[in-house]
């Protein structure tokens, strides 16, 4: 009895670490069921460094973009360069993500956006598209770390998991 007690326990634990990381992502349908929007889960005042999202339509003005949305909080002041007219706001382009495996993908074209946040700092942000020559790498490797520009994150285990499973969550949507 005791070993049949100590084995239902293990079960119950292993059973409560395991998470369905497609019932986390948000869905949002328009009226008409034409508009999809899929989003990784998030707080507005304070995101994670990588999320998912996935939006297409069917209606008449088809589209379908899946992005992985980078994300890495600064000062407003790190965004700013000096010139002859004073100060302006930096025009930075550039990502690398790095696997685990230390793999990378570059985009050195690719711009990032800066977001003035309502609490006073900054962000540096891009909208990365998954893409079939990318899918790959992203739903096989996990994210350790990336550059927006000269600033770099690193991404924890938990969040590179989930990150991975959001992906392959996203790229199974049906339309």
């Amino acid at each position: 009895m005791r070993k049949l007690l100590i084995l239902a326990s293990l079960l119950w634990v292993n059973g409560t670490f395991a998470q369905d990381y497609c019932k986390q992502i948000k869905k949002e349908v328009t009226d008409n069921n034409t508009s999809f929007n899929y989003e990784s889960p998030y707080k507005d005042d304070n995101p994670p460094a990588v999320r998912a999202m996935r939006s297409y339509s069917t209606g008449e003005t088809e589209f379908d973009n899946f992005n992985l949305i980078f994300f890495i909080p600064c000062d407003f002041s790190d965004l700013l360069v000096k010139t002859a007219e004073g100060e302006m706001e930096k025009e930075e382009t550039k990502i690398v993500i790095v696997f685990d495996d230390n793999s990378k993908i570059t985009d050195d074209t690719i711009a990032i956006s800066h977001d003035r946040r309502e609490s006073g700092y900054a962000a540096r942000m891009v909208y990365f598209p998954v893409t079939p020559q990318n899918i790959k790498n992203l739903t096989t490797k996990k994210i350790a770390k990336f550059h927006l520009a000269a600033a770099e994150a690193t991404v924890t285990a938990e969040m590179a998991t989930a990150i991975q499973q959001y992906i392959i969550c996203l790229k199974d949507v049906k339309k």
